[in-house]
Parts: C-alpha cells; sequence; structure tokens
C-alpha cells in the first residue's frame, strides 16, 4: 500500500480453525494487518482501541449474535465496510444480515 500503511482487518469467528486460516490467508499479502477475535464482546472491545478498515463478522458467534455487534460497532461510530459470514440460507436469514 502506498506509504506503508497497512490496512487493519478484524475477523470475528468462534471458529478457531476457519478464524486462523482466514487470517493467515489476508497475511500472506503484506498490505494487510489482521486481529482475530472470538466472541462479540471482544470485537467490541477491540473496535474501542483500534480503527479498522474492514470487519469480516460471524453472525452465530457464542456469546452474541453477530448482527447486534454490528450494530453495537455502528451505534460506536464504527464505519468500517463489515462482510457478514453467514451459514443460513433462508430468505429471512438473508434480510436480516442485511438489515
Amino acid at each position: 500500500m502506498a506509504g506503508g500503511q497497512n490496512r487493519n482487518i478484524l475477523i470475528v469467528e468462534d471458529d478457531t480453525g476457519f478464524r486462523r486460516t482466514l487470517a493467515e490467508q489476508l497475511r500472506l499479502y503484506e498490505e494487510f494487518d489482521v486481529e482475530e477475535a472470538g466472541t462479540g464482546a471482544a470485537a467490541l472491545a477491540g473496535a474501542e482501541k483500534n480503527n479498522y478498515n474492514a470487519i469480516l463478522l460471524d453472525v452465530g458467534l457464542p456469546d452474541m449474535d453477530g448482527r447486534d455487534v454490528c450494530r453495537l460497532l455502528r451505534r460506536k461510530g464504527v464505519h468500517a465496510p463489515v462482510i457478514m459470514l453467514i451459514a443460513l440460507d433462508g430468505d429471512a436469514d438473508t434480510v436480516l444480515g442485511l438489515d
């Protein structure tokens, strides 16, 4: 990236293996700094300390729904793009995720 500034990405996923695989793949590109969180609470705490350029957010977290995490992040003023990781396939699930 121009100027040597890396993009800071947060991956929020409770499946440790999947989260680490995603992080590993992104770290292959030297332009990304990747942080990981396994719970919604950890994601919210990280957002208070860091400015993220993008957030990959699982809907099915052990402590709260990822959609609620997204809402709370927005209320805290986080404007980074959020990519929702949704394993559900119903139309209602899609609509809720986009909301």
